[in-house]
């Protein structure tokens, strides 16, 4: 969404708003509700995260159970049914809303939504039977088959519901067509394998797993085949690769690596970047270098790895992936594609883990992978990737996998799992996606923004926590004071030895011995001071619980895609007013035009509506924008952000002041991207709107 969005017919900012420049300060426009109604504040927050560049990873679990092997069946509608997605209404402010959710209502005018059980059903059936990019874009497949003179004139296409689905329907089903081959659930799916394990789907030839009762996928005849195969089509190609780098100057670093992993000078084999940039660059300074396309191709087909690092940013069929498993997942996910030439067995990488869930999609050609578990418990669900392991460091580690992925092939790896792979067949390259998940989204990263406020919060409220520490507590309190257990098989030699000797020589020493004893006192009461104090914390820390979830929600929002719409969401927003009106009227029906996209949150004393509709498809290219409003208008906007698919709500229902103030709050919303809206009826402008 540019800043276009946020200008009238002529080109001026909207009276129900104004923004604000936050780095210089600069007013834009103005109104006399500048202060009542939505002022955007251009809060420049900086970004903690870059953007992650070896995404093709990693996954862990302890456990070693083995990755069953999957039938060819497809996802029934049954099973859509038991994993599907409810969202409850987030309750961001104190102020009771309540009175007014009886205005909300299901009048969708879209067929799916609003239409029978019988409908409903057919809709999960027909889901069940359709490939990740046809979920994606059903009106593709609806135009395919008018063109080939595949419908009946005098029947209805049911392939039409499937154009307004709900945002959760249709991300459920998607990964459930990327599982379908394998016979599981979603459910399944969570319950057995995310974060535990990793699942292989695979027709390949070649497939060595540890579970000998596992029995070989059934091939089936070669109509069958060539679907499975072809199932993951349409998302990226090594055509279109050539393409995007024909058309769009490609930076090394930034938009695509090239790497090889062979042997050096040494006779060693390590991982070579050609493109690698000095450790000591700040990334602000960095000059990319434009990639020339001969120069990159002759690296190529030299047994080079083409790594392009946001495919999504040229690519939509990837963008609308990404963006629809973020509202399954519910948390930033991204992709990296990795194209390697055939002939000669050709690697990129060098083994090593990661630390994202991983998806790998195989899209063309074949690659020879081997996985194996974590090595340690602290290498289980990692929280950064690991360094570069030597041929040596894996030579006497027995594989849990060891696979020819081919197309149409997935292979899921929990964060953590060690995973090296290479071509394996002279006639063809490899390309395949890597959708990258939960990468510094655990409980820990959470913990990490709670607790510094917490502390922080916590020491403003309680003197006792601003108290000095007990004067010449360091003279008592400390490893060197404290009692070494001789019985303790953890002890060094020498540090057993120094104990004894110690022990010895002050065993009948009376004044040594009193002496200890005071000091035992003292280390007492200062760990029970400092028990009392970490308790005050703590319960600090559990009252600001929500607050952390809201500052995690701003940081999930900052890090996310913008929207994927599909084309009936697109025609009901701003990026559509010639065909919805794109004015707000008092009898105008409205609802979020996304779940999720947006997050309603109080800071000093104003209702601020962070959101995602302005976001650039490269990881925080774009800093968040937020439109602030006053704390009196939080009923109303709590009221529209929890209203989604397929409620809408009347704009003169809202809990606000007058009807301007309603109409001002929506169109705000409407002009930034935030509202669909759906114009029942001609505007009733014989409401008093002052």
């Amino acid at each position: 969404m540019n800043s276009n969005h946020l200008l009238d017919e002529n080109g001026r900012p909207p009276k129900s708003s104004k923004k604000r420049d936050h780095e210089e300060g600069k007013q834009v426009g103005g109104s006399r509700a500048a202060m009542k109604r939505a002022k955007k504040k251009k809060k420049q927050q900086k970004q903690e995260h870059e953007t992650t560049i070896d995404i093709s990873h990693e996954e862990q679990s302890n456990e070693k159970d083995v990755l069953p092997l999957e039938d060819d069946c497809k996802q029934s509608a049954d099973q859509i049914e038991t994993v599907k997605v409810t969202k409850k209404p987030s309750k961001k402010t104190k102020i009771d809303v309540s009175e007014g959710l009886n205005s909300m209502t299901e009048i969708d005018p879209s067929s799916s939504n609003n239409g029978s059980n019988t409908e409903n059903l057919m809709v999960k059936e027909i889901l069940s039977e359709l490939n990740p990019i046809e979920i994606l874009y059903p009106e593709r497949l609806i135009a395919m088959q008018e063109n080939e003179g595949l419908l009946s004139e005098n029947e209805p296409n049911p392939l039409l519901l499937l154009q307004d689905i709900s945002t959760s329907t249709r991300a459920n089903a998607l990964l459930a067509s990327i599982l379908a081959p394998s016979g599981i659930s979603v459910q399944e799916f969570y319950d057995e394998y995310w974060e535990q394990k990793p699942l292989l789907i695979s027709r390949s030839t070649n497939l060595a797993v540890p579970d000998e009762d596992q029995q070989q996928m059934d091939f089936g005849d070669a109509d069958s085949l060539q679907e499975y195969r072809s199932r993951l089509n349409g998302f990226l190609s090594k055509q279109k690769i050539k393409e995007l780098i024909k058309t769009y100057p490609m930076k090394y670093g930034k938009d695509l690596n090239v790497t090889n992993y062979t042997k050096t000078a040494h006779g060693d084999k390590r991982r070579i970047t050609l493109d690698q940039l000095p450790d000591d660059v700040d990334s602000d300074e960095i000059e990319y270098i434009t990639a020339e396309s001969n120069d990159l191709w002759q690296n190529f087909d030299a047994g080079c790895t083409i790594r392009l690092l946001c495919p999504q940013k040229y690519n939509d069929e990837i963008h609308a992936l990404l963006s629809n498993l973020e509202y399954e997942f519910g948390c930033m996910v991204g992709s990296n594609a990795y194209l390697t030439p055939g002939g000669a067995p050709n690697q990129g990488f060098a083994p090593h883990y990661d630390d994202i869930e991983a998806f790998i999609l195989q899209l063309e050609g074949y690659k020879h992978w081997l996985v194996y578990p974590p090595m340690t418990k602290e290498e289980t669900l990692p929280r950064q990737s690991s360094r570069d392991f030597t041929e040596d460091e894996m030579a006497n580690i027995e594989p849990i996998i060891d696979v020819e992925l081919g197309p149409g092939d997935m292979l899921y790896m929990p964060r953590g799992w060690v995973h090296q792979a290479n071509t394996c067949r002279t006639d063809h390259h490899s390309l395949h996606l890597t959708v990258s998940a939960m990468q510094s989204w655990s409980w820990i990263d959470y913990l990490e923004i709670l607790i510094p406020q917490a502390l922080e919060t916590a020491s403003v409220k309680s003197v006792s926590l601003r108290s000095g520490l007990p004067r010449n507590f360091l003279d008592y309190m400390g490893t060197m004071h404290e009692d070494l257990d001789l019985k303790s098989g953890d002890l060094p030699e020498g540090l057993k030895q120094l104990a004894e000797r110690l022990d010895d020589s002050e065993k009948e020493d009376d004044e040594t011995d009193t002496r200890k004893q005071k000091i035992k006192i003292l280390q007492n009461q200062f760990k029970t001071e400092a028990k009392k104090k970490i308790m005050r914390f703590c319960k600090e820390a559990i009252s600001m619980v929500t607050w952390g979830c809201d500052e995690i929600g701003k940081r999930f929002l900052s890090d996310r895609l913008p929207p994927a719409y599909s084309v009936y969401e697109l025609s009901l927003t701003s990026d559509n007013r010639a065909e919805n009106g794109g004015k707000i009227w008092p009898n105008t029906m409205v609802r979020l035009a996304k779940p999720g996209i947006a997050r309603l949150v109080v800071e000093d004393d104003k209702a601020v509506v962070y959101h995602n509709s302005d976001n650039s498809r490269v990881f925080h290219e774009v800093p968040l924008s937020p439109l602030e409003f006053e704390i009196d208008d939080a009923p109303a906007i709590e009221m529209l952000l929890t209203t989604t698919e397929p409620h809408w709500i009347c704009v003169q229902d809202l809990l606000a002041g007058d009807i301007e103030d309603k109409m001002d709050i929506c169109q705000s919303l409407y002009d930034e991207g935030i509202l669909a809206i759906f114009q029942t009826e001609k505007p009733d402008t014989s409401v008093q709107t002052g």
